[in-house]
């Protein structure tokens, strides 16, 4: 039997679900700092109760047999009758993956498997334990829930719950408190359903708080005490009234959700192909607006002008509008590393710190998903290749705790991400003998390599440093696959590092892949667009200073020697040495790491234009990103630069 998966109550709770899984993978790593803090106890605690709730209803019974667990195991923990320890942490987030494979399958329509008994056993354990003086599995006897039993939380359990809603319809089992709260209902004994006021009313008497101030009891009730929970107790007196727990309101709806005031709903779910489409249409509506810009230039009509720029406005707002409807936090990404430093830094016996900064920095939902293998590689190698051991730290006069920081900050149509530690850093000159060792180039090509360029070896294929091999890293694959991943966003990495103090890797992405910002350039008689992320700048080159080393033409740029490249003996169909002129114009363009000169015929300007992919005739170019249309409604090339080196650099100049 398989779930519908289009059903409207399952769908609700994934997306409920998924968010608190999200929300758990960070609080867990959190508690394990701060194993006291009552305000995460109670977070994680609930959202363990969440789940158990929706998956009850759905009748996932694996899934709520393990919550059940867990929030057991966390109503003792909140009442302080347990201190959380590394090795439980080790259990619950053992927890987590079960329920995150759970929640894979029901997406997918399956009912979830059982979790592995032992797991279970596990966390029975805990619940067991001597310290464990009241396990929540227990209905609890009436007389022993007083105000300071419930003081360190608002909620209170399902058997609670229960156990009121018994004695209000008068269902107690015999040897259980008589239902005394008959004198609030007494005329309502016909219906099933109780009022808001009545319900709140009980709560109160559970949290130790008097009714007498509650407007909506009948007058005559309004001198008579709470009804008592033991039938032979004396009324409590009158206390100061609090606002009722946020658990209240929680019980109230699910109990009468009729009773519940009627909010318009402010949110929907929209399919993400329907933005992707609706998107796509954006960009049809540029290319139009750029085609039409150019038309108006041609023509000196003021009215006309006017009429340009208002679509110009429009269609920039309606831009920006749709885009934000694809934009997510990257926080997306980052909640789960918390979860892969812990792990990771348990099992190398290091002692790290993980902090994260501008979780809320938005950009493409396409991109969001693109960069989370990316980063991962690269805040798992900082833990393992960047961060020392504790001892090793200490000896250098370091803290034992590392510090590794991964960060995210808008700069106009880029995001940048930064991954940074406070370990060993990279010493440029064993670099530079690691790449001579592997025969990657010879000495004098090497101590050539300014430090950066010596720091961008690491991205070479089957480059590492790490002297022996491990599951974790080492292999010497990964930062060639972390490379290649940002290239392909038209992304650049640059990295900046110093012995002893650590290394940083900067990460710039474009906002969206949708619309890209270029630069148009002519090669011959085609016009070619270089994605503007990758361009670092342009200027006009006297040929006269063009040197040759190594049979490479290189050209000095603020002291720095860059490789130039003529492009149009590339793309071009045609290209005649002879017809070079004394002045050209070279593009310096970020590859990687490096940064390259290429000589371009024209410079046309910028413009935004939107991707389209290439016709069978140029299907799987090397070198070619896709297509696009240019305002004046000729057809321009996209250059995918690190694509093009690594078909043409080898071919020389």
């Amino acid at each position: 039997m398989a779930l519908d998966t289009d059903d409207e109550i399952l769908q609700d709770f994934l997306v409920e679900a998924d968010e608190i899984l999200e929300g758990l993978n960070e609080q867990l790593v959190e508690l394990e700092s701060q194993p006291e803090d009552s305000d995460l106890l109670n977070e994680i605690f609930r959202g363990f109760h969440t789940i158990k709730g929706g998956a009850g209803f759905l009748a996932l019974d694996s899934m709520v047999a393990l919550c059940h667990k867990g929030e057991d195991l966390f109503n003792i923990l909140r009442q302080g009758d347990l201190v959380v320890d590394a090795d439980m942490m080790d259990v619950f987030l053992k927890v987590l993956d079960f329920l995150n494979a759970m929640f894979e399958e029901t997406k997918s329509g399956k009912f979830p498997s059982p979790a592995d008994p032992e797991i279970l056993n596990q966390l029975q354990k805990y619940i067991d334990g001597d310290s464990a003086k009241a396990p929540v599995q227990e209905e609890p006897k009436p007389e022993v829930i007083t105000s300071s039993d419930t003081a360190d939380s608002d909620d209170i359990t399902d058997d609670e719950f229960e156990a009121l809603l018994d004695q209000l319809h008068g269902e107690g089992t015999p040897g259980k408190t008589e239902p005394t709260a008959k004198s609030i209902v007494d005329t309502k004994n016909d219906s099933d359903d109780i009022t808001d006021e009545e319900f709140e009313a009980l709560l109160d008497e559970l949290q130790g708080k008097n009714t007498k101030t509650n407007k909506a009891t009948p007058p005559a009730e309004k001198t008579k005490p709470a009804a008592s929970l033991e039938p032979e107790a004396k009324a409590p007196e009158p206390k100061k009234e609090t606002p009722p727990p946020a658990a209240s309101a929680k019980k109230t709806k699910s109990a009468k959700p009729a009773a519940a005031p009627k909010q318009a709903e402010t949110s929907v779910r929209v399919d993400t192909s329907r933005l992707d489409e609706i998107m796509n249409m954006v960009g049809e509506l540029v290319l139009v607006r750029n085609r039409i810009t150019t038309l108006e230039s041609t023509i000196e009509d003021e009215e006309m002008a006017k009429a340009v720029n208002n679509l110009a406005v429009v269609t920039g707002d309606l831009q920006a509008a749709v885009m934000k409807t694809r934009m997510q936090p990257i926080k997306k990404v980052f909640g789960k590393f918390p979860r892969v430093v812990r792990d990771l830094a348990r099992s190398l016996n290091k002692e790290i710190n993980l902090e994260l900064r501008g979780e809320d920095t938005d950009l493409d939902k396409n991109l969001v998903e693109a960069l989370a293998d990316p980063l991962v590689h690269l805040v798992r190698n900082a833990v393992d290749h960047g961060v020392e051991m504790p001892d090793i730290r200490e000896a250098a006069g370091k803290p034992r705790l590392g510090q590794v920081v991964l960060g995210a900050a808008q700069e106009g149509d880029h995001i940048l991400l930064t991954i940074s530690d406070d370990g060993a850093g990279m010493d440029a000159e064993i670099l530079r003998q690691k790449a001579v060792e592997k025969g990657m180039m010879d000495e004098e090509s090497a101590s050539r390599l300014t430090d950066s360029e010596a720091y961008a070896l690491i991205f070479a294929p089957g480059f590492s440093m790490k002297q022996e091999i491990s599951d974790i890293s080492g292999r010497g694959v990964g930062m060639d696959v972390v490379k290649t991943s940002i290239s392909k966003l038209n992304g650049v990495i640059d990295i900046d590092s110093n012995v002893g103090t650590g290394t940083t890797l900067t990460i710039k992405v474009p906002l969206t892949l949708a619309i890209m910002p270029t630069l148009m350039v002519i090669l011959g008689d085609q016009i070619f667009a270089f994605p503007l992320v990758s361009v670092n700048e342009i200027f006009h080159l006297d040929t006269t200073k063009i040197n040759i080393v190594d049979g490479q033409q290189t050209i000095m740029v603020r002291n720095k020697t860059l490789p130039l490249f003529y492009l149009r003996k590339w793309l071009a169909s045609s290209f005649n040495e002879t017809e070079q002129s004394e002045i050209e114009h070279v593009v310096i363009v970020n590859v990687g790491t490096q940064r390259i000169g290429f000589v371009v015929d024209k410079l046309i300007g910028q413009e935004e234009v939107v991707i389209k992919p290439l016709g069978a005739l140029l299907q799987g170019t090397k070198g070619l990103a896709g297509a696009t249309i240019t305002g004046d409604g000729r057809i321009s090339l996209i250059v995918d630069f690190p694509e093009l080196m690594n078909t043409h650099a080898n071919r020389g100049y």
